[in-house]
């Protein structure tokens, strides 16, 4: 698996873990570091009544 490729799946397996009740669009994100260590995040959101 290529580099680009590599990101692209760890992408996609962050927004598994996506929350987005409100909007429905899910987003996983992924970032290989200068070290090659992979991060990966994904959007949460909540609604706040205040």
């Amino acid at each position: 698996m290529g580099e680009n490729e590599t990101l692209i799946s760890a992408a996609k397996q962050a927004r598994e873990n996506a929350h987005a009740p409100f909007s429905n669009f899910r987003v996983g994100a992924a970032l290989r570091a200068t070290s090659g260590r992979i991060f990966g995040g994904c959007n949460v959101e909540n609604a706040t009544y205040g």
